[in-house]
């Protein structure tokens, strides 16, 4: 009995995963955006732990994957496209608002491409949701400009199912010609995270689809030649 309940400790972690992502919605409703951030952290935390215990406890299985999947549909496609909802119908535009469930569609596309082929490119729906959910506190205080939002939400729909591999923040090794753009990326985001706070958040996501891009460009210009 003991040895099952082990076993499901991966699935038990992906649950509180979905837990939180629940919750953040209820706090959305009442546009509590300072507990749904926190929600959504939260979650993101029990998401990467589930990976993380899944791996070390070498428990992979059908129902975990399938979980892991549905959790992060709710935490992290679903959340986000309310948010922005919440944002755009403050609008005099007519519907404005329900582009911003192009997110989830995008989302759930996502997580069933990875599901199929486990290719780790384009952006993940945790760091999309990541940047949403910190644009929401600071939209909640700032002029609404519906076109950039728009903007923003398209670019991401595109990112999410782009064949873009994104910097990985998986050291090889500590030196710095082998690091070099983790360590560029790390230095400007702590900068940025002294400085704006709040607001360094989606600065630095955006910072790590930039890098990302240019580095892909980059290594497609090397192999042209």
């Amino acid at each position: 009995m003991l040895k099952k309940i082990k076993g499901e400790i991966p699935n038990i972690l992906t649950l509180f995963n979905l837990f939180f992502g629940s919750i953040s919605i209820i706090f959305l409703f009442s546009e509590n955006f300072i507990h749904y951030n926190i929600c959504i952290l939260i979650s993101i935390i029990f998401d990467y732990l589930d990976g993380f215990t899944s791996r070390i406890m070498k428990k992979k299985s059908n129902i975990g994957r399938e979980l892991d999947s549905l959790a992060d549909m709710v935490s992290f496609g679903l959340t986000p496209s309310i948010s922005m909802f919440l944002i755009l119908k403050k609008s005099n535009i007519p519907f404005i608002g329900f582009f911003s469930f192009l997110i989830s569609i995008f989302s759930a596309y996502r997580l069933a491409k990875f599901n199929i082929n486990k290719k780790k490119i384009g952006l993940t729906t945790t760091i999309n949701a990541l940047f949403f959910s910190s644009l929401s506190v600071i939209l909640q205080k700032s002029k609404l400009n519906e076109y950039l939002i728009l903007f923003l939400i398209f670019c991401s729909c595109y990112l999410l199912i782009s064949e873009i591999n994104m910097l990985s923040m998986n050291f090889n090794g500590y030196t710095w010609k082998n690091n070099k753009k983790r360590y560029i990326f790390l230095l400007i985001s702590i900068f940025l995270l002294l400085t704006l706070h709040t607001v360094a958040i989606p600065c630095i996501i955006i910072l790590y689809i930039t890098i990302s891009i240019y580095y892909k460009i980059m290594k497609n210009s090397y192999l042209k030649k």
